[in-house]
């Protein structure tokens, strides 16, 4: 290449015309000058070589680069489509679990419905620190979707199952059972909806309601409805009027066993629920078709009573309630919630509206519930609650349940993975069920009437992670000791209730254990 451009340019300047007709110049001069000629036709072919050079370097460059990117580009996308049937996927649950032992290292008795005011539906808790002997667990999963026009829809089952037995494989059906507890559909954002039902949405299937509130000191509902159903939810009537409403159905407890003649009994239940501020009203009527026809069967409930003679086919229920999550009664920092419920009918069960069958006509109920979280100083929390009840010719023409639950559940944050817990529960009951019987062992036998106190004191040290000096952070490992005693005329209450049981009778009772709780 090289001898080709210098021949080039020999033959250029020794026949060029410059060359002839020039002016006198030497042939030295001349060479010199085709030398300088062919040094910079050198130079500027090495520096065309050298860039080519680097053009294709770089050109090998980029086209890994962009090799990589596509590599990058398809591994992003095999992760959107791999992750497509998890976006919105939800997990939620609430467990716990413990060991009960009494003072003579036997099984011991406990629970919140220990007491004889209990057998009102389950309705009359006592404190639960140190008095849980079921190992409990609820698995919630979920799917939120949305979709192009803006629509959303939501998805939720939970799987609930609960049991006695401390065996780590449990087969027994009477110790355990397992459930799917809800199962429902959301949707929302319809272009469809305008005025006040522009931002409300629909729902349908078995759940819990969404207005739901307890006391978990006590593991006693303040408002629980429930069953299978459908409903609208939130109802926007004015800048600060909300309204729910929902249609529901339910049997009673156990209905469906083969102590009745008749299981097809359903109680529908119409439900508005107002909200107005932090305050709420809630109206239900309900009515049950064929219920009043179900006589001298053995209660809905689940206990061993028998149904009276004229149990109601219909029901109504009011509630009035104060939501305050900011306040402890409006005194300080904390927070607070109270009722006030009145039911009459099927409505006179004011725990669970709906879900005692074996009312009478005439039953009525007044219940009034409330709890606060009071932070009362650097690393103290105390949690007070009340419920109390009035109930007449509840089960039975002329009778009367009275009672009141008074609990207070305290943390004491040591280190930040280290509280003492401490609880300390009263509850008074006045109870005359006026002839109330129920079967035990083949015989019919009378409800006695009783009037006495139950208490209970529990010191409970707990390591923790999350927030030691919340009183409601999960999870929580705890140790407990328990003591117990109730006034002796309490235990005639009934032969197969707990309260007079063998070991279990007034004069004090000690349990201990261990137990485990969380929820997220």
């Amino acid at each position: 290449m090289r001898i080709s451009v210098i021949s080039a340019a020999v033959c250029c300047a020794l026949f060029s015309p410059s060359y002839v007709f020039a002016d006198a110049q030497s042939v030295e001069q001349r060479l010199a000058l085709l030398e300088q000629r062919l040094n910079a036709a050198e130079q500027r072919t090495t520096e065309a070589e050298r860039r080519a050079s680097q053009a294709e370097a770089k050109l090998a460059t980029l086209s890994q680069q962009s090799q990589a990117t596509e590599k990058k580009i398809e591994t992003v996308s095999q992760k959107q489509k791999q992750n497509a049937l998890s976006d919105g996927f939800e997990f939620n649950a609430y467990a716990r679990s413990g060991l009960l032992i009494n003072n003579h290292g036997k099984g011991a008795r406990g629970g919140p419905g220990v007491s004889p005011a209990s057998s009102l539906n389950g309705d009359a808790h006592v404190g639960r620190l140190g008095n849980e002997e079921d190992n409990y667990i609820e698995l919630s999963f979920g799917k939120r979707m949305t979709f192009d026009d803006g629509s959303w829809a939501h998805f939720k089952t939970m799987i609930a199952d609960g049991a006695t037995n401390p065996d780590s494989w449990v087969q027994d059906n009477d110790s355990h059972h397992i459930n799917v507890r809800q199962m429902y559909v959301e949707m929302g954002n319809f272009a469809e909806f305008s005025g006040p039902a522009k931002n409300a949405y629909l729902w349908a299937g078995k759940r819990f309601d969404r207005d739901n509130f307890d006391i978990h000191f006590t593991d006693s509902d303040i408002m629980f409805l429930g069953g299978t159903g459908a409903g609208i939810y939130d109802v926007q009537w004015t800048n600060n009027l909300k309204g729910d409403y929902s249609l529901y159905g339910r049997n009673f407890g156990d209905l469906g066993s083969s102590h009745y003649e008749d299981n097809d009994i359903q109680n529908l239940m119409l439900t508005a629920n107002h909200f107005y501020g932090n305050w709420q009203l809630m109206l239900t009527g309900m009515t049950a078709q064929g219920n009043d026809d179900l006589k001298d069967n053995t209660s809905s409930t689940g206990s061993y009573a028998l149904r009276s003679d004229n149990t109601a086919q219909n029901g109504y229920y009011a509630m009035l309630a104060y939501h305050d999550k900011q306040q402890f009664y409006g005194l300080t920092k904390g927070v607070s919630e109270t009722a006030l419920q009145f039911g009459g009918g099927l409505g006179a069960e004011a725990r669970q509206p709906g879900s005692d069958g074996d009312l009478t006509d005439n039953a009525t109920s007044l219940r009034f519930a409330s709890y606060g979280i009071l932070p009362v100083a650097k690393n103290w929390e105390i949690a007070p609650s009340v419920i109390a009840q009035h109930s007449e010719d509840r089960y039975r023409e002329g009778d009367r349940y009275d009672w009141a639950t008074f609990n207070l559940r305290a943390s004491q944050a040591l280190t930040p993975h280290f509280a003492l817990l401490y609880e300390a529960s009263w509850q008074y009951m006045d109870l005359d069920p006026n002839g109330r019987t129920y079967r035990s062992d083949g015989n019919v036998n009378q409800y006695q009437a009783v009037k006495g106190d139950f208490y209970k004191l529990t010191f409970a040290p707990t390591f923790k992670v999350g927030n030691v000096f919340d009183i409601k952070a999960r999870p929580e490992i705890r140790l407990f000791a328990t003591y117990m005693n109730w006034d002796r005329e309490l235990d005639r209450y009934a032969i197969n209730d707990d309260f007079g049981s063998a070991g279990f009778t007034a004069g004090g009772t000690w349990n201990f254990g261990v137990q485990t709780e969380i929820w997220f």
